[in-house]
């Protein structure tokens, strides 16, 4: 046992003396030691001396559990061994290293993770034996096969690497390192095969470990290797392939007849070879007749066209020089020198005296191109900041002529700015750097605002250092950015409000759809009767208020018709300024035209109006309404003057109505931001007033302005549309009884019951479903049994189930000629207006009483005799 654990533990030693030695001292530059090859030897060096190490402790265990422990614990060392060596022997041979070479690898993890979560996976027992114990493998096992595979596979192969990659080698040192690892190796991999594998196959079992003595003859060979022949230095092919490979110039190493059999060019290891060099230097056509004629005059330099890749072709000088064996001809070098940077160096240079030519005339039309340009420029002078010139573009902006901008210092010209603005533009002209593109705000010298973007370059002006200042108005795009910003949030809110509007409209539905049951129900003299009508007064406003939200939501199309808006303002007036301390009047010029507008918005939008003036004026005030005709031609003249336009209105004729009040005015940080949702002015406000108002006029066509200074009230104007044709006055709704079958379609319980009770009190008989499937089958049913439907109401979106719209065209292919309603909370629904496209005659919005609902069917629906 002793003997055996000194085997083990010399070998240790020896193996760590090996990798320390190539590691250190084999090299002294540290690029020699990364070298794959270095990488490998040094590992497997390591692999041995912590195999060998815990193989003595093994063998001299003094339990058996011990050395159980011993091997499961270091195992994974003799199954990495077999494919980390037929690596080594790979690379040994003259293989380039692989990546994918690691993958040799896998068996060896795969065994080393079974044998973790499954210790008994390879290793049977250890027993003990003769000269310390012995490690019986369970041969029942699937791994100690896959590990057997691993042994036999990668020691075999490392055996024919040896032999076919290394004993034909041309390079002869490289041929006796490899013999001496080839005859080191296989009575190592025989010798342990054998006495590890076959021998316990056949029933020896008692036999002593064995493996530090055959590893004892690898130690040998790789020692012998190493210190008689330098085992892991380049070979004379391989030092010559690296000094090909650093030369910046191409070689190519040619025979005779013209055939590459080496070169140094970024291609493929052996892409070249065995090619003619007619394919890199297309002249060399016939090669041999070209080698011949270039290779006379030895040394000699000459310019031919050179395919450097396959993408680019460039001229070089190239020299051809012959290559002897003795006497006789072996073959040529060609070296070609890369003229692209020469050539390109010259024309560079041509390009610039051609420059330097055309710059005189090019200031010529830098001075025309800087008077023409749209954009405003100033040249500065560096050092005093004196206007030098100025083109009619930045006049005007500037809103200063030409004759007193220039030859007058910036710092006097009235522009004012912020402060810290002021001082970095004042630093980077002093330091003559270059500011990239601004954004600024100028009050011009009139008080007026310029906004604009401003950028800053250093150059030479007539000889002298300048500064060119280039502006761009953007007064417009700001305004245009500013009202994309304020759609983009109202379309946000408004997917949440169209929601919230739809689930409000079916609540409101079943509650004044039974409201107007039970005023149908009693007398007009009831003394309940006043508290029902109030209440459907007020579910009437709910709706109008659920329409109001959808309008300002997401799409909520007016309905517009001629409408005298005087009374609309008084009504407004009646509504919002009841009981309030505000002195209201209004001003009506003569022949103001009827509006196009929906009523019930437009209304909406002149409460908002009209309730922010009253609740500014908490302790009384006046609050003047003037209603005009106005003709707008010059959009200009609008702009100048000092009010805020959010919408601005376009050419044409309109019908105004201006709402001046004398309350405290509007801040002016806020007057550009009053329009914008959850923006107010008052403590508790919603802030929803004014973009709904915005909302609605945007939608009508309409334009709004606001005109205001703290302390001085402020002053609303709503542009609204004129209509060409007479109001429409509409009939007063009616309750109309009838009889007839129809066939009603809600996925809400509770609409679905106060429809089927409205339709019965008016003398219908309805059959009512909670989707499109089973209204599809009470439809079937019922023309199978004769007994056909007058009308079908649908209900527009079923979240579990089959819509409106499809359910319509499924009855539609039934029976054509039924007429069917749409029902919706969604009021700005496409369908909603644009109804018969979708196949329907007629709509019915949510909510709705029994009145509108008798009405709607009557319109359509036959009554049955």
């Amino acid at each position: 046992m002793r003997l055996i654990f000194f085997l083990n533990v010399m070998s240790c030693f020896l193996y760590v003396f090996l990798g320390v030695f190539a590691y250190l001292f084999r090299r002294k530059d540290r690029q020699f030691r990364r070298t794959p090859l270095n990488i490998i030897f040094i590992s497997l060096s390591l692999l041995f001396s912590l195999g060998t190490m815990a193989n003595a402790f093994f063998v001299s265990s003094p339990t058996a559990e011990e050395a159980r422990l011993w091997f499961l614990s270091f195992s994974f060392i003799w199954y990495a061994a077999p494919p980390l060596f037929f690596i080594f022997c790979l690379l040994l041979t003259g293989n380039p290293f692989r990546y994918w070479y690691l993958l040799c690898l896998l068996p060896a993890l795969s065994i080393t993770i079974a044998q973790l979560f499954y210790p008994h996976a390879v290793l049977k027992q250890v027993v003990p034996v003769a000269l310390g114990w012995h490690a019986a493998y369970d041969e029942g096992s699937l791994w100690h096969w896959i590990n057997v595979a691993n042994y036999t596979i990668f020691g075999v192969g490392s055996i024919v690497v040896l032999v076919m990659r290394g004993l034909f080698q041309q390079d002869e040192l490289r041929r006796k390192k490899v013999s001496i690892i080839l005859y080191s190796f296989i009575p190592t991999f025989f010798g342990t095969y054998i006495t590890g594998f076959l021998l316990r196959y056949a029933g020896f079992e008692a036999l002593p470990p064995m493996l530090p003595i055959f590893l004892s003859f690898l130690l040998a060979g790789l020692a012998w290797a190493q210190f008689r022949y330098d085992l892991l230095s380049f070979s004379s092919r391989e030092v010559s392939e690296r000094i090909l490979q650093t030369v910046y110039d191409v070689v190519l190493l040619c025979n005779v007849d013209g055939i590459i059999f080496d070169c140094n060019l970024s291609r493929s290891d052996n892409e070249w070879q065995g090619k003619s060099i007619s394919l890199v230097i297309p002249q060399a056509d016939p090669p041999q007749t070209w080698l011949q004629n270039h290779a006379q005059a030895e040394g000699r330099t000459f310019e031919e066209p050179f395919n450097f890749s396959t993408s680019r072709t460039g001229p070089a000088a190239i020299t051809v020089r012959r290559l002897s064996s003795g006497q006789s001809l072996s073959g040529y070098i060609i070296t070609a020198h890369d003229l692209s940077a020469e050539k390109n160096l010259t024309l560079e240079v041509d390009r610039r005296l051609a420059a330097t030519a055309s710059l005189k005339s090019i200031e010529a039309n830098f001075a025309r191109a800087f008077h023409a340009s749209p954009a405003g420029m100033l040249i500065l002078e560096v050092g005093t900041r004196i206007v030098l010139d100025v083109n009619r573009a930045a006049s005007a902006m500037l809103q200063i002529p030409p004759s007193e901008l220039v030859g007058a210092p910036i710092t006097e010209l009235g522009l004012r700015m912020d402060e810290q603005v002021l001082s970095f533009f004042h630093n980077a002209l002093i330091a003559n750097q270059t500011i990239s593109t601004q954004q600024l705000l100028f009050t011009r010298k009139n008080d007026s605002k310029l906004n604009c973007l401003v950028s800053a370059s250093p150059f030479m002006y007539m000889g002298k250092p300048a500064t060119l200042i280039i502006l761009l108005d953007i007064t417009e795009i700001e305004q245009l950015r500013t009202e994309l910003e304020r759609s983009q949030k109202l379309e946000s809110i408004g997917i949440l409000a169209g929601g919230i509007a739809h689930d409000f409209n079916n609540i409101m539905t079943a509650i004044l759809g039974n409201i107007s049951l039970v005023k149908l129900s009693i007398s007009e003299t009831d003394e309940i009767y006043d508290a029902i009508i109030r209440a459907e007064t007020a579910c009437f406003r709910a709706r109008d208020l659920s329409r109001q939200l959808l309008t300002f939501a997401k799409g909520g199309e007016p309905s517009p018709v001629p409408t005298d808006v005087s009374k609309l303002v008084r009504e407004a007036l009646r509504l919002s300024a009841a009981g309030s301390s505000v002195t209201a009047s209004v001003s009506i010029e003569d022949d103001i035209p009827y509006a196009y507008i929906d009523s019930g918005q437009i209304i909406q939008c002149f409460n908002n109006i009209i309730l922010n003036a009253i609740q500014a004026m908490s302790k009384g005030g006046t609050l003047s309404i003037r209603i005009r005709k106005e003709v707008i031609t010059d959009l200009q003249e609008l702009k100048n003057q000092d009010r805020y336009y959010p919408l601005l209105p376009a050419r044409g004729v309109y019908v105004v109505v201006e709402f001046k009040d004398s309350g405290p005015g509007i801040p002016t940080g806020l007057l550009d931001k009053i329009f914008d949702p959850y923006v107010s002015t008052k403590h508790g406000g919603s802030g929803l007033g004014l973009a709904i108002t915005y909302s609605i006029l945007k939608r009508h066509g309409g334009a709004v302005s606001v005109q205001s200074s703290e302390g001085k009230g402020a002053i609303f104007t709503v542009y609204l549309p004129p209509a060409d044709e007479t109001v429409q006055q509409e009939p007063v709704t009616k309750v109309q009884f009838a009889k007839g079958k129809i066939l009603v379609m809600d996925d809400e319980y509770a609409v679905r019951m106060v429809v089927d009770r409205m339709l019965r009190r008016l003398g219908y008989e309805p059959t009512v479903t909670a989707n499109g499937e089973a209204a599809i089958e009470q439809f079937e049913k019922a023309r199978n049994e004769q007994r056909l439907f007058s009308a079908v109401i649908l209900d527009l979106t079923v979240v579990s189930g089959m819509g409106g719209i499809e359910t319509a065209k499924r009855i539609k292919e039934i029976d054509p000629d039924i007429p069917i309603f749409v029902s919706s909370g969604y009021a700005d629904a496409p369908v909603m207006s644009e109804y018969r496209s979708y196949g329907f005659a007629g709509v019915i919005p949510k909510p709705f009483g029994v009145e509108e609902l008798s009405q709607k069917l009557a319109s359509i629906v036959k009554s049955e005799v």
